[in-house]
């Protein structure tokens, strides 16, 4: 059910309540939710939290996420090219680390988030500075991998956070989305060489929760340049009780602007053929044109992780608070389709 009143959050509200439920569901524009995970009351092997990192390069992506869900841990980075097809994969599990993997409890304050095996290290910093990316490894298939990569964090950038409930008891996601404009620094996977600059851009999920064990979604997001401004957008639905907000924004030059539902004409018979998306307050009018399917689908027992993730070019418009239009043209951005059992 998608949201008919937006309820924005502005002052600092604890997360959860003594019951291990949302304390006040909402939006926000910055992190003014406190995560109190003293709070939480369901069982420990249901926490889910990561750290996701994606950046784009002209026609590269790179991902790279930390994730613990109690009973597995992730840790990975990927760079392919959605032209050519291109692409190096470093991925690495440990299970049941528990409370050994220490995600921060804010996606904002200053943290050091590490780990390691044998044949890898892997590191998210957050400072006043930036945010650094960081791993070093040897794989078989690859040879070295090395990424070494600030991005830029401007702190008054406005972000998306949302504090989505479920209709089962127990249950919650906090979920912040940033965006970056520029960096520096290096990425190899074996022989592929790329350099992070001033035009590269990048999305931060940052997600923490206790979910229903079969979940469905759909996730867009983009950002980068439109006439010198910053710009990226966040759409989302079909997660979670969105009563009383969901997570579409559009952001420009650092301002978050609130939409309304998104109405979507996707074909789930053929993920290639053009999605088209737009607002009920005709703010965010657009058609994407698909040009890559990142397909992933990890079986680890009962658990499933399976999405198709579109990569394509996006030609419509937005209009801003002020009535402003602004045609977008070519745009390179995402938008996927998710279905987890885990």
């Amino acid at each position: 059910m998608q949201a008919k009143e937006q309820i924005q959050i502005t002052e600092i509200t604890p997360l959860l309540n003594e019951k291990g439920m949302i304390q006040t569901p909402g939006y926000a524009k910055k992190m003014v939710y406190l995560y109190n995970k003293d709070h939480i009351q369901a069982h420990h092997l249901r926490i889910k939290e990561w750290d996701f990192y994606q950046l784009n390069l002209g026609d590269y992506i790179l991902k790279m996420t930390i994730g613990n869900i109690a009973y597995v841990g992730e840790f990975s980075a990927e760079l392919f090219n959605v032209v050519t097809k291109e692409i190096h994969t470093f991925s690495r599990m440990k299970l049941f680390p528990m409370n050994r993997i220490q995600l921060p409890l804010s996606p904002e304050e200053p943290s050091v988030t590490t780990v390691s095996g044998k044949d890898f290290e892997m590191a998210f910093e957050v400072t006043e500075e930036g945010r650094h990316l960081f791993l070093k490894a040897k794989d078989p298939s690859i040879g070295n991998v090395s990424i070494d990569v600030w991005l830029n964090d401007l702190k008054q950038d406005e972000k998306m956070v949302i504090a989505t409930p479920f209709h089962k008891d127990k249950c919650f996601y906090l979920n912040c989305k940033a965006h970056y404009f520029g960096g520096h620094g290096h990425i190899h996977f074996g022989e592929r060489h790329l350099e992070v600059d001033h035009q590269t851009t990048g999305v931060l999920d940052w997600g923490r929760g206790v979910w229903p064990f079969s979940q469905e979604w759909f996730w867009g997001n983009g950002a980068g340049y439109v006439n010198g401004h910053h710009f990226g957008f966040n759409i989302g639905w079909g997660f979670g009780n969105l009563e009383n907000a969901d997570e579409n924004m559009i952001f420009w030059d650092g301002k978050a602007i609130k939409l309304s539902s998104i109405h979507a004409q996707v074909n789930l018979n053929d993920y290639m053929s053009p999605w088209s998306f737009s607002d009920e307050n005709d703010q965010f009018v657009m058609e994407m044109t698909p040009v890559y399917d990142k397909v992933a689908d990890t079986h680890i027992g009962p658990i499933q992780m399976y999405c198709h993730q579109l990569f394509g070019y996006y030609n419509g418009y937005i209009r801003l608070d002020d009535g402003e239009k602004i045609e977008i043209h070519n745009f390179l951005a995402f938008c996927e389709h998710a279905k987890n059992r885990w």
